[in-house]
C-alpha cells in the first residue's frame, strides 16, 4: 500500500481507443503498488484503475 501526498489527478485510459478520463485523487487516499520503477509506482486504486504514479507523489 501506498498514501497518495497531495491531491492531484490523473490521466486514466481504460483500453486503447477509449476515452481518456481524469481522474482525482485526495491526499491520505490509499493505492495499491503492484509494481515499483526507478521514479515511478504502479498503482491500482480501489476502483481497479491503473495509474504510473510518480513516486515523489506518494509515501509508500
Amino acid at each position: 500500500m501506498a498514501t497518495i501526498k497531495q491531491a492531484t489527478t490523473l490521466k486514466h485510459q481504460a483500453n486503447l481507443g477509449e476515452e481518456v478520463e481524469e481522474v482525482s485523487f485526495a491526499e491520505g487516499e490509499e493505492v495499491t503498488v503492484l509494481k515499483e520503477w526507478a521514479d515511478h509506482y504502479l498503482c491500482k486504486n480501489e476502483s481497479g484503475q491503473i495509474f504510473n504514479i510518480e513516486k515523489s507523489l506518494v509515501d509508500a
